[in-house]
């Protein structure tokens, strides 16, 4: 065993004085039977003096268990614990002692759990497989494109790809395993061979289409080809999957490695086998059929295929964050922050030109200086010290930048705060307009049918049946702007965020925000202009130190035959005696000061009379808003409702019903749009007040 005999020093005991209470440990290691025979308190110690006394005067000992060995690891001690994973996915496992840990452990300040091993090697395995991913996916796309020299077949083979991303989860799901590095390599292998079941469908489709003299019609290619295809495709996605149904199930080591990789691919290639036989043929017919083109314009039609393919890609590739994620990073990204901070740091660096000594003067002379001969020499050495009141009031004009730059700096925070919530905020607006309108299509898509309805039978008459048809045609146009809108309210919140990847808020309900307590202008905004002003009250006094004599230093060492080594020290004062330039920079900077205070007191009192005016703003859209919750909304829902009753029980007229939906949208649209002007409000009563 490890017996730890610990020791503590008193102040002052026989005579012995202490500076310092210090404490140590002494670890020896013993069997137990020995332990009762070391009496460390009966030894005796020498003082200074020469004195003996005993250890217990001056300590305490104790017998104290302990561990065998002390780790340390940079200076702190360390104690691993080590864990051996079976049956089971290691990040899942830390994920669940990360849980049970911090449920029923509470550690002291200075102590923390740290997870390495195989586990740190994961996370570090994930973050490359998030870059190898898209790249292969990129690659798959370059390689279609080489293969079929056409951007259409190439975005017809690759909606394959998304077809078997959803087997892989969902067999993921369905056999309770997690997503892991072996999953991952699934997903890569599981491309691969889902997009030659496109390939092989569309070369066949091509070739069948060139196989007579006269070209065959799309509907004869995918009439008489896709029986040709069930056994070869068939075929391909089963060999494949047979082939990982032994690592499926392997209960062996290592089979918590193989069984994500093989479920993956399994189930990905089933799902997409079967769905691969109905999409790519209708792929096919829509950018094919001669119909189609002249119905439809045929860029559209490609801007819808690629919209279906990337739709997934481009979702998943969005990361939602929350409001305090967006400012960090905007704080973190933004080049208005570093341009500030850059600011501060280039005042603070030009203290070194508060003395500016100027330059010092050596001269020399020699030849016939002082008597008849022409060997004497003389050295001068002269420096300039300048004015000493001079210096102190650049270093305070420096400290004053400085400031001022801080408080600068603290401003844009604010702004680009303020920024990140308008561009949140603004989201949120676009999404439920946009909802709003799904809805109103939805409806307007029943009505138009049920006009069409209607007139065949006799019931409304042609123009009611154009109304209908107009009203859901407009609806439809209402929400592509919408849709076209919530695109750029993402590309707006990312470029707020300056994020490098596209973001998009986790939090999207339409709720008021809270208006600011305070309603007095921001320190920032105070601090800015008043410090302002000063730095130009600082010019004043130090045009006016200028007229304060300068002082000038100097050594003088002559030869002046007979004589050598005549040495001399000279102290000079200097002071301007026109006054004229002095006086007109003075004057400047007293104007320069006037200016900027002027300046100041104009900004201070625009920004409070802002706030005074969103104050007002602000009671004004909150009545609207609670005109809206306690009245309008509840009487537009119970008016859709009733309207819908008596529609389906055809108890109302088309023109009665669209009367009945448009009010309902103008209510709620306009609920919207008071929530958002409201919060856009109070967005900007932050900007101006703590």
């Amino acid at each position: 065993m490890n017996t730890i005999i610990r020791t503590a020093y008193a102040g002052e005991t026989a005579g012995v004085v202490f500076e310092n209470e210090r404490r140590f440990d002494l670890v020896v290691r013993m069997n137990d039977e020995k332990v009762s025979n070391l009496n460390l308190n009966k030894l005796y110690i020498r003082t200074n003096e020469g004195y003996q006394i005993p250890v217990s005067e001056v300590a305490d000992v104790e017998f104290v268990n302990g561990p065998l060995q002390i780790n340390r690891d940079e200076t702190k001690r360390r104690i691993v614990i080590g864990v051996n994973v079976r049956e089971g996915d290691i990040q899942q496992v830390v994920s669940q002692i990360q849980e049970v840990l911090e449920e029923n452990i509470q550690l002291q300040p200075g102590y923390y759990f740290e997870y390495g091993g195989q586990f740190e090697n994961l996370q570090n395995a994930i973050d490359t497989l998030t870059i190898v991913i898209p790249v292969a996916l990129a690659l798959i796309l370059l390689l279609l494109f080489f293969a079929f020299k056409s951007v259409t077949y190439t975005l017809v083979v690759f909606s394959t790809v998304p077809l078997s991303l959803i087997g892989g989860i969902v067999a993921l799901w369905l056999r309770g395993l997690p997503f892991s590095i072996s999953a991952g390599v699934g997903f890569i292998a599981l491309f691969g061979v889902a997009v030659l079941n496109g390939i092989l469908m569309i070369n066949h489709f091509n070739a069948l289409r060139h196989k007579n003299k006269y070209t065959m019609c799309t509907n004869r290619i995918i009439t008489t080809g896709c029986p040709h295809l069930l056994r070869p495709v068939f075929l391909t996605g089963l060999v494949a999957s047979l082939g990982f149904v032994p690592m499926a199930i392997a209960t062996s080591a290592g089979a918590e490695v193989q069984r994500p990789l093989a479920t993956v691919v399994i189930g990905g290639l089933i799902l997409s086998t079967f769905l691969t036989l109905l999409i790519i043929p209708v792929f096919y017919k829509m950018v094919n059929s001669t119909i189609a083109w002249k119905k439809n314009s045929m860029y559209r039609k490609w801007f819808l295929l690629a919209t279906m393919v990337l739709t997934f890609f481009s979702v998943s590739a969005q990361q939602p964050v929350s409001l305090e994620e967006a400012i960090e990073i905007a704080n973190q990204h933004h080049p208005r922050i570093r341009s500030a901070i850059s600011s501060v740091e280039k005042s603070r660096t030009s203290r070194g030109e508060v003395w500016d000594i100027p330059a010092t003067s050596v001269s020399y002379a020699w030849g016939q200086l002082n008597s008849d001969i022409r060997s004497d020499k003389e050295l001068e050495v002269s420096q300039s010290v300048g004015s000493l009141l001079t210096p102190f009031y650049k270093n305070t004009l420096v400290s004053r930048e400085i400031r001022t730059g801080e408080y600068y700096t603290r401003m844009v925070r604010k702004e680009i705060t303020a920024e990140v919530k308008r561009a949140w905020a603004y989201y949120v607006y676009a999404l439920h307009t946009l909802q709003l309108y799904k809805e109103q299509s939805e409806w307007a898509d029943r009505l138009q049918k049920a006009g069409n309805l209607r007139y065949e039978q006799g019931d409304i008459t042609l123009l009611e049946k154009n109304m209908a048809t107009s009203v859901a045609a407009d609806i439809r146009t209402r929400r592509m702007q919408a849709e076209e809108e919530i695109r750029l309210a993402i590309r707006r919140f990312t470029w707020a965020c300056y994020s490098e990847v596209t973001i998009l808020p986790n939090d999207t309900s339409l709720k008021v925000w809270l208006t600011p307590s305070s309603t007095f202008l921001s320190e920032a905004h105070e601090g800015y202009f008043q410090s302002h002003a000063e730095e130009k009250e600082t010019n004043i006094k130090i045009e006016r130190s200028r007229f304060f004599p300068e002082l000038s230093v100097g050594y003088n060492r002559q030869t002046i035959t007979p004589y050598k080594g005549l040495d001399a020290w000279m102290v000079g004062i200097s002071f301007p005696l026109w006054f004229v330039p002095g006086k007109s920079r003075i004057k400047q900077a007293k104007i320069d000061y006037s200016i900027a205070r002027m300046e100041a007191d104009y900004q201070r009192q625009t920004l409070n009379n802002r706030i005074m005016e969103l104050q007002s703003q602000l009671l004004q859209q909150g009545e609207n808003i609670r005109y809206y919750t306690t009245a309008a909304l509840p009487e537009a829902d119970a008016l859709l409702k009733s309207a819908l009753v008596q529609f389906y029980e055809s108890d109302t007229d088309i023109h009665q019903f669209i009367q009945s939906l448009n009010t309902v949208r103008d209510i709620r649209q306009g609920y919207i749009e008071t929530v958002y002007n409201y919060n856009v409000s109070v967005l900007e009563l932050e900007l101006y007040t703590d």
